[in-house]
């Protein structure tokens, strides 16, 4: 293979500097080089591309609760269930109030991924561990996260989303439940929150097993209003012939999403754990990006080493390369909301060594592009991977190093790709187009 790359760069090269017409030769500033300078294009490098995927995510760092789950043949099946503590805003209530009722109520974000137009059933049921991760060297929890919950469900609702049109669901608890926890506050029983975690540790919500989709809720914000809360409802008779109802709201202090996926019957399948690099010769030629999963796409270069020979044998360097990733068009629903691909260097063992970066320290991301005009080929991502190029071609240590691609809000989101590889047999393959300054 080493040789076939040196043969074709040295053909290449030859080729271009003795045939290019004016279209192709593109002078540069005599303060740089001499004008019989050239610039040549090249779209041929080998690629070494896979899927892995990671051990855990952590998603306790995030700003939505996401419930529900989807049935897919090529990702393999995923669920999601939303774990979290609550924190009243008062412990306080009145010894003449009498309770009425209790609710859990989920207000959307917006975020939604799969069929919303079929009906949703959610579960609540209450946590029996304590709210924290089981491993006692871990301080946050992971999508592989889970605590142990009563199987007595609390609340149920089946019902239709509108997660662009609707503001919230409301989910009524039992009765029983809201009326013990009201008797603790009024009797005060609880005063802290060290009371309230004796006896109420929290709630998790999962959905029905035949949803086909992910909902999106929002955390606290510092307007009640448009916050996800339990709401605790009793009514306080002030002696004007009538009763004032009152609520006290429990909000959101600690939460994490479970996400987990049973891939037994897809090609990823053959993912064992994290140090796995699942060549994409075994799945189609198409490399799987989905978030919450965290199913990531990696990328070698692996003979860009033998670029050195090249250029001081036949007088070149590379100033620019850039690597152009296509999308199966069937693989998204909304690829608009995903504008860029995160970028990560890790080693052989898909161990993260840094996030990708500019001189100046600031990540650089892949970039959707709307439109190639030269293939007439809507969206794909593009990234200038010159400085890995360059110090992979110097470094002693890099050559064993890959690009790690990976979905943004990876802990907070569902969504996915597929991205064509470079021996995928379309004009849409992935390709690495070098810049060639030639002497």
């Amino acid at each position: 293979m080493k040789n076939y790359l040196k043969f074709f760069f040295i053909v290449s090269f030859i080729g271009l500097a003795s045939c290019s017409d004016d279209s192709k030769t593109y002078l540069v500033g005599e303060e740089f080089i001499n004008l019989d300078s050239k610039l040549v294009v090249i779209d041929t490098l080998t690629l070494k591309t896979a899927t892995i995927q990671l051990d855990s995510v952590i998603t306790s760092i995030t700003n939505r609760i996401l419930i529900g789950g989807l049935q897919d043949s090529e990702f393999g099946d995923l669920k999601t269930q939303s774990y979290f503590s609550l924190i009243p805003n008062s412990y306080f209530v009145d010894t003449k109030a009498t309770y009425d009722s209790i609710a859990l109520i989920l207000r959307y974000d917006k975020y939604y991924y799969g069929d919303t137009l079929q009906t949703q059933t959610y579960r609540i049921h209450e946590i029996t561990d304590k709210f924290e991760p089981k491993d006692k060297d871990q301080t946050q929890f992971y999508n592989t996260s889970t605590l142990a919950f009563n199987d007595d469900v609390l609340g149920e609702l089946s019902f239709k989303p509108y997660p662009i049109k609707k503001d919230s669901i409301n989910i009524t608890l039992k009765h029983s439940f809201g009326e013990n926890l009201f008797n603790t506050f009024q009797n005060k029983t609880v005063e802290n929150y060290d009371d309230l975690e004796k006896i109420f540790k929290g709630l998790t919500i999962l959905s029905d097993n035949n949803n086909n989709s992910v909902l999106g809720f929002k955390l606290n914000n510092s307007d009640n209003f448009s916050s996800s809360v339990v709401r605790m409802y009793y009514k306080l008779d002030e002696g004007v012939n009538s009763e004032n109802d009152r609520y006290t709201d429990f909000n959101i202090q600690q939460v994490f999403n479970n996400i987990s996926s049973n891939k037994t019957a897809t090609l990823l399948n053959l993912i064992t754990d994290s140090e796995y690099i699942l060549s994409s010769s075994k799945t189609n030629n198409q490399m799987y990006i989905q978030s919450g999963s965290s199913l990531n796409m990696r990328v070698e270069v692996p003979y860009v080493r033998d670029l050195t020979s090249l250029e001081s044998k036949n007088g070149g360097t590379v100033i620019k390369a850039t690597l152009k990733m296509y999308l199966d068009p069937n693989s998204y629903e909304n690829i608009s909301s995903i504008e860029s691909l995160s970028v990560f260097i890790v080693d052989n063992k898909n161990r993260f060594i840094s996030q990708y970066t500019n001189s100046a320290g600031n990540p650089i991301y892949a970039t959707l592009n709307s439109h190639d005009e030269e293939l007439n080929y809507d969206y794909y991502y593009s990234i200038d991977i010159t400085s890995f190029i360059n110090e992979t071609q110097t470094s002693t240590y890099l050559t064993k190093y890959a690009l790690l691609f990976q979905l943004p809000n990876n802990n907070q989101s569902v969504d996915k790709l597929l991205i064509y590889d470079s021996e995928s047999g379309k004009e849409t393959k992935m390709k690495i187009e070098l810049t060639y300054l030639l002497y």
